[in-house]
């Protein structure tokens, strides 16, 4: 250490002067280079990275609130589907007709099927489907029997 202040001192003041601005300036940007670049990169990664969280955070949000909903749907879907099944057999009694087939499906939606059943009391059957129960008719299919006055009929029908 003595050597290195020997060997300064024999400069006159003016250059001792600029070795010590350029030796705080070397030192300035090595501390630069070795610790705040880094530092502020990595700050620039984490900022991004928030950013990347936050935005999959929300939807993380919006699809279980989606899929609380849909929950909730089918919770309601399952207990209309079994109003609506009770509605429809009550229904086909008090106007004489038979089910052959019952499929329950999506969304609080069933599929009827029904065998040699005379028109006249189909068609007042759905009457009271529709106005009296509030069961929507999505798709009605009705085929004739070689027996007159007589069909068959495929119905997929949906609760409101």
């Amino acid at each position: 250490m003595n050597e290195l202040l020997a060997h300064f001192s024999r400069f006159n003041r003016r250059e001792q002067t600029t070795m010590l601005v350029g030796g705080i300036a070397v030192l300035l940007y090595v501390l630069w280079i070795a610790v705040l670049s880094p530092l502020q990169a990595k700050r620039d990664a984490q900022v991004v990275a928030n950013t990347t969280t936050t935005q999959s955070l929300g939807r993380v949000k919006l699809l279980a609130a989606q899929i609380q909903q849909a929950r909730n749907q089918g919770g309601q879907a399952a207990g209309g589907g079994e109003n609506i099944s009770r509605l429809i057999d009550v229904s086909l009694r008090a106007n004489n007709l038979s089910m052959s087939g019952f499929q329950p499906g999506t969304a609080g939606e069933v599929r009827v099927r029904l065998d040699r059943a005379p028109f006249e009391s189909l068609m007042q059957w759905l009457y009271d489907v529709e106005y009296k129960h509030n069961i929507t008719i999505r798709d009605l299919s009705i085929a004739s029997t070689n027996e007159p006055g007589q069909v068959t009929v495929n119905i997929r029908m949906q609760k409101h």
